[in-house]
């Protein structure tokens, strides 16, 4: 839960996209800002994360084939953390980012 709180979540919204059943997030993480969609591929039985900028205009990245335990590690490294940061680097510029945030 704290992981998904990092990643500055302000709407949720539940809606289709390209024919399939989405979670869509705001997020406003230290990686990205804008939208997180999180598609179920029901077919393949795994998940297509979307990244998209803040109006929805442009797709950042897609990644596909994302299994269910595998879906918060994958979005938190996409919008909030990269796995080779340091915990000294991340704390570092986590708070860079709120300092940011709060002017």
């Amino acid at each position: 839960m704290n992981v998904q709180m990092s990643w500055g979540v302000s709407k949720r919204i539940a809606t289709i996209y390209e024919n399939k059943a989405t979670l869509a997030l705001r997020v406003s993480g230290i990686l990205h800002k804008g939208w997180v969609y999180i598609s179920l591929d029901e077919g393949r039985d795994c998940y297509i994360i979307t990244l998209l900028s803040s109006g929805k205009k442009k797709v950042i990245s897609v990644h596909d084939e994302v299994y269910c335990e595998e879906l918060g590690s994958v979005i938190d490294n996409l919008v909030e953390h990269k796995k080779e940061w340091t915990d000294k680097q991340y704390k570092s510029l986590a708070l860079a980012d709120s300092e940011q945030k709060m002017r």
